[in-house]
């Protein structure tokens, strides 16, 4: 990253839908997709910042 450039963070996905159903669930900003040339994960959904999925903790 050079000087100027806001962090991004990257999450593959099967398809740019799931990008656009990540970004409504987390409130994350997507930014933009980009192919993988994956034939399972074939897109990277790029966001705006450092995220983080949730973290769940299970009760016993």
């Amino acid at each position: 990253m050079s000087n100027g450039e806001k962090p991004e963070s990257r999450h593959a996905a099967t398809d740019p839908e799931k990008c656009r159903i990540m970004e409504k669930k987390y409130g994350w900003k997507l930014l933009r997709v980009e192919p993988t040339g994956n034939k399972v994960l074939k897109v990277d959904c790029v966001f705006e910042g450092e995220t983080k999925f949730p973290t769940y903790e299970q009760e016993n």
